[in-house]
C-alpha cells in the first residue's frame, strides 16, 4: 500500500502541474514554477486524502469548490479580482477538457488498467491539443475583426494608424524570425528622418540602405533592417525599422519590425499578420 500511495502521489503531482501549466499558458499568466508546484502539491495532498475514509467530508461539493479557489489563488499571479476570476474560469475549463479527453481516450482504447506514465502522457497530449485549439479560436477572433486601430512608437514618437489584419502578410524579419508589419511609409515620415523620404521604395538595394544608415543618427540607424522579399514594392528588398512598440487593443507588443512600403489603400495604412497578435 505504501508503494501504491507513492505512485499515486507522483501521478497526481505531475498531472496537476501539467493542468496548471496549461492554464498559465492559455491565460497568459506568468506564474513562477514555485507557485505552480505549490498549487500542484496542494492538489496532490487533497487527492491522497481520498484514499482514507476518515476524510470523506473533504470531498463534498463546497470543499471541492474551496480547493479550486485556493489552488487558483496560490498557483497563479492574480493582480485583480477580474484577473483572478478569468484565471479561475480558464482553470476550471482546462480541468474539464483534460478529464473529458482522457476519459475519451480510455473509452476508445478499452484499457482498464493504466500505468502512471500513460496517464501523464494522456494529460500532456490533452493539454497540447487544448493549447492549439485555444490559439486557433483566438486567431479566428482576431480575423473576425479585420481592422484595428494601431499606435506605432519609434524613438519615443508615436503615430496613429489603421491596420488591416491579413494572413497573406508572410513577411518576417530574417534575424528574429518574427512577423513584420507592413506600413505605408508616408504615414511614418513625420516621425522619421527626412532621409527616408528620399528613398525609392520600388528600388531598394543594399547601397541605398547603407546610405540611409550612414546619414541618420545612431538612435535610428541601429533600428534599420534589410528584409528580403519578392512581391512588396516590386523589389527584392524592403527597408525595415524596429519600433519601440506597437499598440493594438490597448496592449503593447515591443520591438516589432516595420516594413516600409508605398502601398496606398483606402481605409487602412498598415497590414498586420494575426500571428503577431497571439502575444497579446
Amino acid at each position: 500500500m505504501e508503494v501504491y500511495v507513492e505512485y499515486y502521489a507522483i501521478e497526481n503531482l505531475l498531472v496537476n502541474y501539467i493542468i496548471i501549466s496549461c492554464t498559465a499558458i492559455i491565460s497568459k499568466n506568468n506564474s513562477s514554477m514555485k507557485k505552480k508546484w505549490t498549487g500542484a502539491t496542494i492538489g496532490m495532498i487533497y487527492s491522497i486524502l481520498y484514499l482514507f475514509d476518515n476524510f470523506n467530508l473533504f470531498f463534498s461539493i463546497p470543499m471541492k469548490v474551496l480547493l479550486i479557489l485556493i489552488v487558483t489563488k496560490i498557483a497563479f499571479n492574480n493582480e485583480s479580482l477580474k484577473g483572478y476570476l478569468r484565471t479561475l474560469t480558464i482553470f476550471y475549463f482546462v480541468n474539464i477538457f483534460i478529464a473529458g479527453s482522457s476519459f475519451f481516450i480510455i473509452y476508445c482504447t478499452g484499457l482498464t488498467h493504466l500505468t502512471i506514465s500513460f496517464i501523464i502522457l494522456i494529460t500532456y497530449i490533452s493539454g497540447v491539443v487544448l493549447k492549439y485549439i485555444y490559439n486557433d479560436i483566438k486567431e479566428l477572433k482576431h480575423i473576425a475583426s479585420m481592422k484595428k486601430d494601431m499606435t506605432v512608437c519609434i524613438d519615443e514618437k508615436e503615430v496613429e494608424l489603421k491596420a488591416l489584419i491579413d494572413t497573406g502578410n508572410l513577411l518576417k524579419d530574417p534575424i528574429s524570425k518574427s512577423e513584420v508589419v507592413i506600413i505605408s511609409a508616408n504615414k511614418l515620415y513625420g516621425i522619421l528622418p527626412e532621409e527616408f523620404q528620399k528613398l525609392d521604395l520600388k528600388n531598394i538595394n543594399i547601397s541605398s540602405i547603407d546610405n540611409v544608415i550612414d546619414k541618420v543618427d545612431k538612435n535610428i540607424s541601429y533600428r534599420i533592417r534589410m528584409i528580403p522579399v519578392k512581391e512588396i514594392n516590386d523589389s527584392n528588398l524592403v527597408i525595415g525599422i524596429k519600433s519601440d512598440y506597437i499598440k493594438v487593443d490597448g496592449q503593447k507588443i515591443p520591438n516589432v519590425i516595420l516594413g516600409l512600403s508605398n502601398f496606398n489603400e483606402d481605409g487602412y495604412n498598415a497590414i498586420l499578420n494575426p500571428q503577431l497578435l497571439m502575444s497579446i
